[in-house]
Order: C-alpha cells, then sequence, then structure tokens
C-alpha cells in the first residue's frame, strides 16, 4: 500500500518539537531532502495524486467546494484586507469568518461591475471564493500563502498582467466603501479591501491519477483533494480516526485537520508513529509526508527502508529539520 498523509499548518508548530519527534526523524532519514514549495500543500497534492504534475490547483478546489466550471478557466479570488503604507500596500491578512449575506453583497458588487469584462466571481462557501473566465489569461500568480510584506513584489507577472492589476486595483477601489464591508467595521470586524487572484488553470487539463481513495474532511484545506476526488468520479470519504481503522488498499490519500499545539500530540501517536512503524515493517510499501505552514511547504517521500537503513536511522539520526521560511530567515 502507498500512503500520502497531508498535513496542513504542521510546519507551523516549535521546530524545536519537530526536530525531537522521533518518528518524523526516522521518517525524514528514508525520505532524504524534501521537496519544497512555496505557498500550500495543495501544489504538492496536485503533483502527486495528478497528471500533468503541474496542473493549477484553483479548478480543484472549486471542484472539491461544490462549484463545477465547466470548461471556464478558474482562478482563487482570494478576499483579503490590504493596509495601505506611504510608498506600499501590504497584505495583512485572508479574511476568513464572511457570513453568506457578506458574500453574496460583495460578489454581486463584483459581477455588476465585472461582467462586461467576462470576469464571473463565485464563492460555494463564504470561505471559497473563485472568478472564471472562459479564455485562460497568460498570468504567473503567487498562492496567497507565500505573501509577505508589501503586495508589489508578488502581483501577477505575465503578458495580461497590466489589465489584471487594474482590475484588482478596481475590486479594491469598489469594496473599500461597500455597505457590507462598514457593517463588518461597525461590529469590529476586519473588512474585505481586496482580492488576491492566483493559481489558474482549467479542470479538463488535469486528470487524477489512478487507484488512489482519498479521505479529506471537506474546507480549505482538503478542497483539492476533495476535487481530485471528484475528478476520478468518486467522493472524498471521511478521514479515519486513526492510522489502524484505514482501509488497506493500493494507495490512500488522507488530509488531516489542521496541525496546532493542541492536537499535535495525538497527530503523532494515532498517524506518524504507527505509519513510520508500518513502512518499516513492509505492511506501507510507501509513506510520503506532506505539510505547510509559514509559506511554505515540503513533502517527505520514502519507500520501505533496508534493515542498515533502519538501524542507522534509529542508533545515528539527525533531527527533523522543516525548510526554512522567510520568517525563519528574518
Amino acid at each position: 500500500m502507498r500512503l500520502t498523509l497531508a498535513v496542513p499548518d504542521l510546519l507551523a508548530l516549535d521546530r524545536t518539537t519537530l526536530a525531537g519527534s522521533p518518528s518524523l526523524v526516522r521518517l525524514a532519514h528514508y525520505a532524504k531532502s524534501p521537496v519544497t514549495r512555496r505557498g500550500t500543500l495543495d501544489a504538492l497534492l496536485v503533483s502527486q495524486l495528478a497528471t500533468p504534475d503541474t496542473a493549477a490547483a484553483a479548478p480543484l478546489a472549486a471542484l472539491g467546494a461544490g462549484l463545477d466550471p465547466g470548461s471556464s478557466c478558474v482562478l482563487r479570488a482570494d478576499p483579503v484586507s490590504l493596509v495601505a503604507g506611504r510608498n506600499d500596500v501590504a497584505l495583512a491578512a485572508r479574511i476568513d469568518d464572511l457570513d453568506e449575506d457578506e458574500t453574496g453583497a460583495m460578489l454581486a458588487t463584483l459581477n455588476a461591475h465585472f461582467g462586461c469584462d467576462g470576469l464571473a466571481f463565485h464563492a460555494p462557501r463564504p470561505d471559497a471564493w473563485f472568478v472564471l473566465v472562459d479564455h485562460a489569461p497568460d498570468l504567473t500568480t503567487t498562492p496567497l500563502a507565500a505573501v509577505r510584506g508589501a503586495i508589489y513584489p508578488w502581483l501577477p507577472g505575465g503578458n495580461d498582467a497590466a489589465r489584471w492589476r487594474r482590475w484588482l486595483s478596481e475590486m479594491q477601489m469598489l469594496l473599500h466603501a461597500h455597505p457590507a464591508n462598514t457593517a463588518r467595521e461597525a461590529r469590529g470586524r476586519v473588512p474585505v479591501t481586496g482580492i488576491w487572484i492566483s493559481e489558474g488553470g482549467r479542470v479538463a487539463e488535469t486528470r487524477q491519477r489512478p487507484a488512489t481513495t482519498i479521505f479529506a474532511t471537506p474546507g480549505t484545506s482538503g478542497d483539492v483533494a476533495c476535487g481530485l476526488a471528484r475528478l476520478g468520479g468518486a467522493a472524498a470519504f471521511a478521514p479515519p480516526p486513526d492510522f489502524t481503522a484505514l482501509p488497506m488498499q493500493n494507495g490512500a490519500v488522507v488530509v488531516l485537520d489542521r496541525a496546532n499545539i493542541a492536537n499535535a500530540a495525538t497527530f503523532q501517536s494515532n498517524w506518524i508513529d504507527p505509519a513510520v512503524a508500518a513502512l518499516e515493517r513492509g505492511t506501507l510499501a510507501s509513506l510520503s509526508l506532506l505539510a505547510d505552514g509559514h509559506g511554505m511547504a515540503a513533502g517527505w517521500n520514502a519507500q520501505r527502508p533496508t534493515w542498515n537503513r533502519r538501524a542507522v536511522a534509529r542508533f545515528a539520526p539527525r533531527p527533523f529539520a522543516p525548510p526554512l521560511s522567510d520568517e525563519d530567515d528574518a
């Protein structure tokens, strides 16, 4: 059996805690150097589960969130808070506490303004915003999770960048004085003052790799996995409570809840410890751990280790070393 464990926010945990985990230490030893990407683990999921491995995450996230985009090109359209400085504009946060009425009102304004430009905004959930266009733009974009500080270095590039940058500025102006934002501020909530565009592509350009069963809870961390399942003609199952309850099959992907201080020990004992032990016994033919945090994602891909490698991993271990992020370098 081939198993992929995806753990959002694992790399945001204390580095000392991660470095001292015996199971993570052994897994990293068997996997050697991790594969790293800026952003979230969504791109790593796509690279492992889809062809081509460079397929875009946005259309799969839309599909997993319940939006069928058909043949349209889909881009993420994350609602964000932007803060204007003297010489720049900085990203403050993604806005995740919108309700359906606020979302509907803001999208109605955006669609009324941009409909003539061929942009159609959709939100199958208040925390999942997308924009659909008929013709794929020539853009290079940055995942929202990888953006740090002033937004100008991270804005879209490519032949269509000028048009999209102008549209992003118009979105900021439309949202700045929006009645829904005025009401949010009156309730002490952060207003939506901008949209972040990223990770565009078409569902039709992607195919799921065969013989993979996907377990993921619906929500922003599981949308891409759920979309991949739906792309393969199946539904994603709810994750089992622990590794021992996971059905044995050819291949499985399990997207767990976001890691935090409160659930880290449970995640370790329920999933990492038994999965690494199963890899060492040969019950698992391969084990991949995908994780993200602080704007970086990493994947450790290990095959069943030899006896010599198991001995070295146990008696001459090296610390589990997550990749450095911009925040670590600062």
